[in-house]
């Protein structure tokens, strides 16, 4: 059975207060000055000093909104990354077979992590393992919605009957992901070329879609085989 993840319909948003908006603004220039240092000087040469005296605010200021420079590398990379995956799937094909939907999306990735890879590997760092618990929540909700993006190209892909449709297909937005960050993290670590990363990718993505398409569905023992537990 298709299972599409859905979205709750929420209401709109009330409009912020003034010191609310006068947050937002301060906020926005901060990730603003980031951004554009981060990409003028790189993210090593960058001080917070100078994210702050181009935002136009204090240092003191600065640390209400991040607690340090890694911390607000995330929140760039939150909005920037938000916005290269959802554009990447809103101009995949639907008439383009499954494999070449994903090696889509991913390329988009790839190419964003490609522009700075000394920025990409400070990245990666800081959001594998947490220095700040706080930054959890903006990294969880950018996996939300890049899972659910890969999810709903997946789905279409068992509507058009590429793909079989009698398992929960949701959970694949998770697995072909996954799938494509260790690659990354071997490809920025210099275990891997560009080319042998995107190459590795491709072929272990369609060995997943080849099983998804003559795999047949796995019966209680085997589910209780892979958890540890005898079949």
């Amino acid at each position: 059975m298709i299972r599409r993840s859905t979205k709750g319909k929420a209401g709109k948003a009330p409009p912020l207060g003034r010191r609310e908006r006068n947050k937002q603004e301060k906020l926005d220039r901060i990730l603003n000055a980031a951004r554009d240092l981060f990409a003028a000087k790189g993210f090593a040469e960058t001080t917070t000093q100078e994210i702050a005296d181009r935002a136009d605010i204090g240092t003191g200021t600065l640390f209400l909104y991040a607690k340090s420079k890694e911390d607000l590398l995330i929140l760039v990379f939150k909005d920037e990354m938000i916005q290269t995956s959802q554009a990447a799937i809103q101009k995949v094909s639907p008439d383009t077979p499954l494999i070449d939907q994903l090696m889509q999306v991913f390329g988009a990735m790839i190419a964003y992590h490609n522009r700075d890879l000394p920025l990409a590997r400070a990245l990666i760092r800081e959001i594998t393992i947490l220095s700040y618990a706080e930054r959890g929540k903006d990294v969880q909700a950018l996996m939300r919605i890049i899972y659910r993006g890969i999810s709903n190209i997946v789905l279409d892909a068992a509507r058009r009957k590429e793909i079989r449709s009698d398992i929960d297909l949701t959970l694949f937005g998770e697995i072909f992901f996954g799938i494509y960050y260790l690659g990354l993290i071997g490809w920025l670590n210099g275990h891997t070329s560009k080319q042998a990363f995107v190459k590795g990718l491709r072929m272990k993505l369609s060995l997943v879609i080849e099983g998804l398409r003559t795999g047949k569905p796995a019966g209680k023992k085997r589910l209780k085989a892979a958890d540890g537990e005898k079949a």
